[in-house]
């Protein structure tokens, strides 16, 4: 097998049907490392067998081989690693084939990420004097002024107005008090699925506001056709418990491998 760099264009058609081919959607923190990495067309001979992409710390982030070669896909895999000098691998517990190549490899591993994609129904009820408004530009200013702890939700005040002006972003309020925010961010254009982001104003946390809003972002979703997911890191277990408070459950996860 051959590893050739390649640009996303030239991968573009390939890695639509390795996302067709997962049970579930793409991760939106995995989806953000995408645009900024580099990407491996897999030849045999003439025929491309598949396709490999590579963050710029070595991080293995897709690994994607046709039905036609999947009985060779842990030989492409051992060659990938190699030559791209892989050192660590990002894996969704429902990406079957990757997480097979890790599991046969005997890699260390650890769970990093919780990843809702199932839901079940609210262990809250939804509270009817909370408004939603959507943010426009000139809400930078006031969101950038808020606790750093924002920075969950947006990396750069450039990342935020690019949100603001392409996405759905919102404030969220009761009895006029700013209580925090949220983010409906569709993962991938070309899906309907969306990454439903909170963050709670610090001194309306302990209150149920992060489960509010959820349920106010998921209307949002459903009555614009979007299908919703959450995630957050393994350590984050007060988002953990907002999550499920506002009616997700998780059936899968985030492995980090590490090549030994």
């Amino acid at each position: 097998m051959k590893i050739v760099k390649t640009t996303f264009d030239k991968i573009k058609k390939l890695r639509a049907n390795y996302l067709n081919s997962l049970p579930e959607f793409q991760e939106l923190f995995l989806e953000i490392m995408v645009k900024d990495s580099d990407f491996y067309l897999l030849h045999m001979g003439e025929e491309t067998v598949g396709y490999a992409i590579k963050n710029s710390d070595s991080v293995l982030l897709e690994f994607y081989v046709a039905d036609k070669y999947i009985s060779s896909s842990n030989d492409f895999f051992q060659q990938v690693l190699k030559e791209l000098s892989i050192t660590e691998i990002y894996c969704k517990s429902f990406d079957a084939l990757l997480l097979s190549c890790c599991l046969q490899s005997s890699f260390l591993y650890k769970i990093i990420g919780v990843l809702y994609r199932d839901y079940v129904a609210p262990l809250v009820a939804k509270d009817a004097e909370i408004t939603m408004q959507k943010s426009a530009l000139s809400s930078v200013k006031f969101l950038l002024n808020q606790d750093d702890s924002i920075k969950e939700l947006f990396e750069t005040e450039a990342q935020l107005n690019e949100f603001i002006r392409h996405e759905n972003v919102f404030e969220f309020y009761k009895n006029n008090e700013f209580i925090g925010c949220g983010m409906a961010l569709r993962t991938n254009p070309d899906w309907i699925f969306c990454d439903l982001g909170v963050w709670v104003n610090p001194l309306k946390r302990g209150s149920g506001m992060g489960a509010q809003i959820i349920l106010n972002l998921r209307n949002f979703a459903l009555k614009n056709d979007l299908k919703q997911s959450c995630g957050c890191a393994v350590e984050n277990i007060a988002s953990q418990k907002t999550i499920e408070k506002s009616g997700f459950v998780s059936r899968h996860k985030l492995i980090e491998f590490t090549i030994k």
